[in-house]
């Protein structure tokens, strides 16, 4: 894989960490490192492999609008990291990124990934539930081997390759959906587990009444906020337009898609 270049920037002469911190040197940048949570500067497009290998102590990390991927190992064994929230930038995550990440409760995954790699999350026990973006094509082997609290799964119509053992020994795994355009490895499931097939249109069309459904669950919640900030202007009063507009709009939508059920 190529790795794009990015410049390190030094820190001002006259800048100090904060107290109870630490500054790290993380492929030719200065991370500062304050109480178990990590701040990568703005302008690194890859961590590089083993960056936060083994640092128990890290508890969160925030990541930079600029990283584009993520190395081999680089939070591998950080037990006491909780969540992530990856940036939009990122398109790969790189083989044991997160590995035996065993306190590690949701990851966030950007619209513009499309690659997770080998064991990148195995050993995550307390993962639970992961929604896998549109963009992403493949899951490598062993990806998320050993989650075993992870009970929810949502595949994207995209997806073309889960590999060997992708799944396994996920016991909490109980039903997924999986395009019938993807190829599923040898083992990619627990054996209990119930795999679903469905052409990409239809998983679309599913993902498309999801979003209906929810947005009419509340759509009650969001009238009354819309008619607490513009009550001046009147748009969203009982009779007001754009409330009118906006009803008429929904259940419009929502009739094509049950039209479409079958």
């Amino acid at each position: 894989m190529v790795v794009p270049a990015s410049t390190p920037s030094a820190p001002p002469s006259n800048a100090a960490p904060p107290p109870g911190s630490e500054t790290l040197e993380v492929g030719g940048w200065q991370v500062v490192v304050a109480d178990g949570h990590a701040v990568l500067p703005e302008g690194m497009t890859h961590l590089p492999d083993r960056a936060f290998q083994h640092r128990a102590s890290l508890v969160s990390v925030a990541f930079p609008r600029s990283l584009a991927s993520i190395g081999e190992r680089a939070f591998a064994f950080c037990s006491s990291l909780v969540s992530i929230d990856l940036p939009a930038s990122l398109t790969s995550i790189g083989e044991q990124a997160f590995r035996d990440c065993s306190a590690l409760t949701t990851a966030a995954f950007p619209a513009g990934l499309t690659s997770i790699g080998i064991c990148a999350f195995s050993g995550c026990s307390s993962l639970v539930s992961i929604t896998l973006p549109a963009s992403l094509t493949s899951i490598g082997t062993c990806a998320f081997y050993c989650c075993e609290a992870l009970a929810n799964v949502t595949f994207p119509a995209g997806l073309t390759s889960i590999d060997s053992h992708a799944f396994e020994s996920c016991p909490s795994l109980i039903r997924v959906t999986v395009p019938t355009t993807a190829t599923i490895g040898f083992g990619a499931f627990p054996l209990a587990t119930i795999v679903r097939r469905l052409p990409p249109a239809k998983m679309r069309w599913y993902e498309a009444v999801d979003g209906a459904l929810a947005y009419k669950r509340c759509r009650p919640l969001l009238y009354g906020w819309l008619e607490r900030a513009q009550t001046r202007l009147g748009s969203y009063g009982p009779d007001g337009a754009a409330r009118q507009r906006d009803r008429e709009e929904f259940e419009g939508d929502f009739a094509h898609l049950a039209l479409h059920a079958d």
